[in-house]
């Protein structure tokens, strides 16, 4: 067991506290054949005591692909941390290309096309999510009232100011409010100094309001958007979603390299 020994617990990438836990206290010491399967997004599973290497292989894989849309990969084998952060971050591809984007089913889906929402822009433009084609989108909706949109704030205003510093131009951030008015959401932000993330109307005119404006017309609840908030997307520039999570996210730094490779390689 060395070479998982020294393994440092906090390089498992995206996990929580309980899985690193699990790897540490519980994987460690189960029976072979085991296997310990990871995905963006922080969904995790492993197994043990199984026929064959093979079998443990699938079936981590397996158990850890019912907790989500991601794809998973194997963390460790038996005794061997097989683990490669450069497979790692090409994980949201291979991307869609425009042709195939554009027989795509509409939906909130990892592989379907966003809802084309309409909003306002922080310069009072109106737009819509199939307008910023081209580039790489990070659609998140949140409101105040919310005690995990506040805590999770943070760790997306330094993910902002890392993607503008290495990618500038190139990823459009629309964070839109929701059951609450713009200029409720705009007064937190303030008040809490993280008023520096661009903050886009949504046209949610009062906290009873949980409609969302189309392009076309139409309207969609915000609950078909979000399950729960906050929630957040990435779209690739075909406006494809290649990640969504809901809940907060503690460390959102942890997701730069993901939208590099989309930058790079998406859109084609």
């Amino acid at each position: 067991m060395e070479a998982l020994f020294a393994v440092d617990m906090e390089s498992i990438p995206h996990v929580n506290k309980k899985a690193s836990d699990s790897f540490k206290y519980d994987y460690l010491y189960a029976n072979s054949n085991r296997a310990f399967a990871i995905a963006p997004g922080g969904a995790w599973s492993w197994v043990a005591n199984k026929a064959t290497v093979e079998a443990a292989k699938e079936a981590a894989l397996k158990s850890c692909s019912r907790h989500t849309q991601q794809k998973c990969i194997l963390f460790a084998v038996n005794e061997q941390v097989i683990f490669n952060y450069n497979n790692w971050y090409k994980l949201w591809g291979p991307y869609k290309t425009t042709q195939q984007a554009l027989q795509s089913t509409s939906g909130v889906l990892v592989g379907q096309k966003f809802p084309d929402i309409l909003y306002t822009d922080t310069m009072g433009k109106k737009k819509s999510i199939h307008d910023l084609k081209g580039k790489v989108i990070f659609v998140h909706f949140w409101g105040s009232w919310c005690p995990s949109c506040g805590y999770e704030f943070p760790a997306i205003l330094d993910m902002y100011r890392i993607v503008n510093d290495l990618m500038p131009g190139q990823v459009e951030f629309v964070i839109l409010q929701v059951r609450e008015t713009h200029e409720t959401s705009k007064k937190w932000a303030l008040d809490n100094s993280l008023d520096k993330l661009p903050l886009s109307d949504s046209g949610i005119k009062n906290e009873g309001d949980d409609m969302l404006s189309l392009k076309d017309g139409k309207k969609n609840k915000d609950r078909q958007l979000a399950r729960v908030f906050p929630a957040s997307y990435v779209l690739d520039k075909n406006g494809i979603v290649v990640f969504s999570n809901s809940g907060s996210i503690e460390n959102w730094t942890e997701y730069v390299n993901f939208i590099k490779d989309t930058v790079k390689d998406s859109g084609k």
